[in-house]
């Protein structure tokens, strides 16, 4: 059994974990409660799901984990009360894991989940993401669009790539998920169709109906993106910087292209030719699907 102790510790409701808890954003570790175990928020939460839990007191959260004392408890996000008031009061074994570059390590579990092997420290084991085939599928949709963004910030070259896609005579159709606001900043000759920031179920049914996904963070602090785990579960490959955060488990020949900044264009012209999307979605459910992701869980802290 897996307990996840997703986020910090509040009297007070939180609005992201609530549009999570709704289906109005995507939350991968929801998918591991439900096919693994439970998850507990630990700030008031209106949950309904036998499989998730709105508990604030760390006192009462510790007496949840010791009715399972072979469980295994993965910690979310850096919080000093969790590690001091539950994580320390506790025999069980645990994991912990950061979504982002900043508090990776922690002393309080037994090993610590890190998304590159240049982040291998202290008691840090190397992780993938997983996604359920069966959820992050391709239906019978026809991919009209050529190209696929997603993203609610424009903090991973979405622009860059529009705007320098005029170097492309042929006309593009593109397709921004979440990029809504930043429509009067595209400067380009193709078709551009933004959609406001949109829930869980509505990206779901929305990618599949791209053939080439871009995807292309420079951000230092960044975690590896799931929407390229999405993305190529639809068998839709991915332009990817060379300079972000890699992982061995999730990077196949044949899911994506891995490039430069100034040959992002030409990188995503060669993979619209030659994209095979059956072959795409098969290295993602050989290598980085759920089962698989917790299968890796169980080795490291075995």
């Amino acid at each position: 059994m897996l307990i996840i102790l997703y986020g910090g510790i509040s009297d007070k409701a939180n609005w992201k974990h609530q549009k999570m808890i709704e289906g109005d954003a995507t939350c991968g570790y929801r998918e591991y409660a439900k096919n693994y175990g439970c998850i507990i928020y630990m700030t008031l939460q209106s949950v309904k799901e036998p499989w998730e839990h709105s508990i604030i007191r760390p006192n009462d959260v510790v007496r949840f984990i010791k009715r399972y004392p072979d469980a295994i408890v993965w910690s979310v996000k850096h919080n000093v009360r969790k590690d001091n008031e539950i994580l320390s009061s506790i025999g069980n074994k645990k994991v912990y894991y950061s979504c982002n570059s900043k508090n990776m390590y922690n002393n309080f579990c037994d090993i610590s989940l890190v998304d590159t092997e240049e982040r291998i420290r202290k008691n840090a084991r190397l992780w993938f993401k997983g996604k359920n085939p069966e959820v992050w599928k391709p239906g019978k949709q026809e991919r009209e669009f050529d190209y696929l963004l997603i993203g609610r910030r424009a903090d991973k070259n979405e622009l860059y790539f529009l705007n320098n896609l005029n170097k492309v005579k042929e006309k593009r159709k593109i397709l921004w998920i979440g990029g809504k606001e930043y429509e009067k900043k595209i400067v380009t000759n193709h078709e551009v169709v933004c959609t406001d920031f949109i829930s869980q179920d509505e990206v779901r049914k929305t990618i599949p109906m791209a053939k080439v996904g871009i995807l292309f963070t420079e951000l230092k602090i960044e975690g590896f993106p799931q929407s390229f785990i999405e993305m190529t579960m639809n068998g839709i490959p991915v332009v990817y910087n060379k300079n972000a955060p890699r992982n061995r488990f999730y990077f196949h020949n044949g899911n994506s292209f891995v490039c430069s900044k100034k040959n992002m264009i030409r990188a995503a012209e060669v993979l619209l030719v030659d994209r095979d999307p059956v072959r795409c979605r098969k290295i993602a459910v050989d290598n980085y699907s759920l089962e698989k992701s917790y299968k890796r869980i169980l080795k490291c802290i075995r």
